[in-house]
């Protein structure tokens, strides 16, 4: 009986960073990606380890952005000992942010957003990213839960231009580009998305914060105080 790639990663799951310990993506997300990834599809993701592994062997024309040499040489090894062909993935070695802005990589089907993880790093690959892939193209958010990540995901819940996906894994999102546009850039509430949070706050003031910031930012409530502050 064959047996998957995910399948055999679990059973006996390979040392590709500098521990001894196997750590990387949900095994359930590492399912998804052998499930949805197509020969010849454009691809990439910041940070690498077993996913890499999953979109060589899947056949996608990947990229790969780790700061660390020696994870491509693990990778690449240990694709070898399982007969996977790593032609087809590119390696680039440096951090996200410095990467991203120069490379020629565009109209990408999938990428996994799987780096730094620390604010703003996410944000930044998001950034970076979002024009690179294709309108249909999906962004896989892995640690979804944490602040940095949340925010990407919050926006694409309210946004026009992005679609939640149902989640991959308990900490893995996935979010669909639905058309190309950058985040509305007004100043009004109005385009205040996604959670707010007066933590900056004295507890005693949020409450009443939260409730003035949630009433002025309706529709009426902006003409109300548009109509306060008179012509300028």
């Amino acid at each position: 009986m064959n047996v998957s790639l995910t399948e055999s990663l679990r059973r006996s799951p390979p040392s590709l960073h500098d521990s001894p310990d196997y750590w990387g993506l949900a095994w359930e997300a590492l399912a998804w990606l052998e499930e949805n990834v197509q020969e010849g599809m454009a691809t990439l993701e910041t940070g690498a380890g077993a996913s890499t592994m999953v979109f060589a062997e899947r056949g996608a024309r990947h990229h790969v952005i780790t700061p660390d040499p020696e994870e491509e040489r693990r990778i690449r090894a240990a694709c070898k000992e399982r007969g996977i062909e790593t032609s087809g993935v590119t390696f680039h070695i440096g951090r996200s942010h410095e990467v991203l802005p120069d490379l020629a990589a565009r109209d990408l089907d999938l990428v996994l957003v799987d780096g730094a993880h620390g604010f703003p790093y996410p944000i930044l690959d998001w950034w970076y990213l979002a024009p690179r892939l294709q309108e249909g193209g999906r962004m896989l958010l892995d640690d979804a839960y944490l602040p940095g990540i949340a925010a990407i995901v919050d926006y694409a819940r309210a946004s026009e231009a992005w679609r939640l996906e149902p989640p991959i894994s308990f900490r893995t999102a996935c979010i669909r580009k639905l058309r190309d546009g950058d985040p509305p850039n007004e100043a009004d509430a109005q385009a205040a998305r996604g959670r707010m949070s007066f933590a900056y706050l004295p507890p005693r003031r949020r409450a009443v914060a939260s409730a003035r910031t949630r009433l002025f930012s309706t529709r009426a409530g902006i003409w109300i105080v548009r109509k306060l502050r008179g012509p300028r």
